[in-house]
Parts: C-alpha cells; sequence; structure tokens
C-alpha cells in the first residue's frame, strides 16, 4: 500500500458513505477479539454489513485483522451489482 492509497478501512467507510450517506456507520459492526497466549495472541476481525457477514481475518495484530476485514467487505461493496 502506497502512501497515496487509502487505508483498508478509510476505503470500506467511504465507501460505506457513498451507499448509506450519513447513516452508514449504522449499517456496519464488528466483532474483535484474541485468542492465545499473551505473548503469541492471534486477532479475529469480523466485519458485518446489514447483519451480513462480507469480511473475515486473523492476523498478529488487531490492526491487520481489521484491515484484511475491511479490504473484503470493500471489495464485496465495490463488486456487487446491485450496489452500484
Amino acid at each position: 500500500m502506497s502512501d497515496n492509497d487509502p487505508h483498508p478501512r478509510t476505503k470500506m467507510n467511504n465507501e460505506l458513505q457513498r451507499i448509506y450517506g450519513p447513516s452508514a456507520q449504522d449499517h456496519v459492526t464488528w466483532d474483535v477479539h484474541s485468542q492465545g497466549p499473551p505473548n503469541a495472541l492471534t486477532w479475529y476481525a469480523t466485519v458485518y454489513i446489514d447483519d451480513i457477514k462480507h469480511g473475515d481475518a486473523a492476523s498478529k495484530t488487531r490492526g491487520g485483522a481489521q484491515d484484511e476485514a475491511a479490504r473484503q467487505a470493500y471489495n464485496w461493496l465495490r463488486n456487487e451489482p446491485s450496489r452500484r
């Protein structure tokens, strides 16, 4: 990702605002949790849009898991014909 490339969560939020307008955040929920010993945590993030899972990821960092889940959701939003 270059410095000019928006962050995955920013891209997802921008796309949601394009679709839903000011109420975009009312359509999104996250489930983020960690598992494992404190010195070797794995973070899991799932993003739901209108209560439907659209991104699911695991990473060694919380942000990494959220970024990947957001990237998946953004790709779905951009490629879903009914969302254009």
